[in-house]
């Protein structure tokens, strides 16, 4: 049996609701332990070549202001479902339940910071009562990020990504642009998308995310974990 199915028998992967903050721990937690019991001993991914598959998880998603040194971090919940066939597949993902923590420090991430993985995040229940405490001050906020559906090949997936979350009074902030994505695992068994901080992008592929708020162009990040059920 492998180590993520028996994460699976154990009943260590919750479900994805709760109340404010610890709903998003949960899921947060888990998602990042299936993540490196997916990594932790074969790098490459094993990506089925038939039926289909539905992940479930987390995503960071971030507008930053480098003009005020400042940004929003959205934590929202994340489902991707994925048909795979001999030539690859095709996948599409949608992000909505969205936190927000407003104001941050560009590089600040109390939730990243809060998790403890160490020995596959064998504390489980200390990260998940970091991470809700990280999220106390955050507020509920209505949007949603698609990601419309794509090929995939050799485990590797360019998905477009727009949609919008609620800021302020009658506000939001709008997402769009391309973000790399992998399924990793022995039996693909997670979906990674890449932290976009840094990154760049063949311009014949499409546009780097990117983020706007009243007509201001903002830095757009983004960042998801997600498992399969």
């Amino acid at each position: 049996m492998s180590s993520f199915r028996l994460l699976l028998s154990m009943g260590v992967l919750t479900t994805l609701t709760g109340c404010m903050g610890s709903g998003h721990a949960d899921v947060w937690v888990d998602a990042q332990r299936a993540y490196f019991y997916a990594t932790v001993d074969q790098q490459a991914a094993n990506v089925p070549t038939s039926g289909t598959a539905r992940y479930e998880g987390i995503a960071e998603v971030s507008a930053v202001d480098p003009n005020r040194n400042t940004k929003d971090l959205y934590v929202g919940l994340a489902t991707y479902n994925a048909a795979f066939s001999s030539t690859g597949g095709r996948i599409s993902g949608e992000v909505s339940d969205f936190l927000v923590l407003e104001n941050l420090g560009v590089y600040e991430d109390p939730v990243d910071s809060n998790v403890s993985c160490g020995g596959y995040c064998v504390d489980t229940d200390a990260a998940r009562a970091r991470i809700t405490a990280a999220l106390r001050p955050a507020k509920a906020v209505s949007g949603q990020i698609t990601l419309a559906e794509t090929p995939v090949q050799n485990g590797v997936f360019f998905a477009s990504a727009s949609g919008s979350v609620e800021h302020g009074a009658g506000g939001e902030t709008t997402f769009d642009g391309v973000l790399q994505c992998n399924i990793l695992g022995n039996s693909g068994e997670v979906v990674a998308v890449n932290d976009t901080h840094g990154r760049t992008l063949d311009p014949s592929i499409g546009s780097l995310f990117s983020a706007t708020r009243n007509g201001e162009t903002l830095i757009g990040w983004f960042e998801s974990i997600a498992v399969a059920r």
